[in-house]
C-alpha cells in the first residue's frame, strides 16, 4: 500500500507539501469517490489520474461543504475528511498545491503514493 502521494509534474514525480495524505491511499480515494470525482483505478491503487476539472470539483466541494444540498452526499464527505485525519483547511490547501504544480497538459493530475 501507498505511504505518502505525490504528484507527477512534467514526466517526474515531486514530493508532496505535506503529510495531510500520507499512509491515506485508500482514505484518499474514498474521499475523490464522495465528491464525485472521477479516477483512474480502484480504492487500492497507489497510481491513479484524476481530470483537472474533477480534481477542481473536489476542491469546489469541500470549499463549499455546508452548502451542499444532497445531505447524503454532504455526511459522506464529512466522513472522509475525518477519516483522512486532516482539516478540511488542510486537505484543501493540498489539493491546490497540486494543482498549481502538477503537470496537466494533458487535462490529467498523475498521482502516485509511494
Amino acid at each position: 500500500m501507498g505511504y505518502r502521494l505525490h504528484v507527477a509534474k512534467t514526466y517526474k514525480v515531486e514530493y508532496a507539501l505535506g503529510d495531510a495524505f500520507s499512509h491515506k491511499c485508500e482514505e484518499f480515494h474514498n474521499l475523490l469517490w464522495a465528491c464525485g470525482a472521477e479516477y483512474t483505478g480502484n480504492q487500492y491503487d497507489s497510481d491513479f489520474e484524476v481530470s483537472k476539472d474533477d480534481w477542481q470539483k473536489v476542491i469546489d466541494k469541500l470549499k463549499n461543504l455546508d452548502a451542499i444540498e444532497d445531505e447524503s452526499e454532504r455526511y459522506e464527505i464529512k466522513e472522509s475528511i475525518k477519516d483522512m485525519e486532516s482539516t478540511t483547511d488542510e486537505i484543501v490547501k493540498e489539493l491546490e498545491y497540486f494543482r498549481d504544480n502538477g503537470d496537466t497538459s494533458d487535462g490529467y493530475l498523475h498521482l502516485s503514493y509511494y
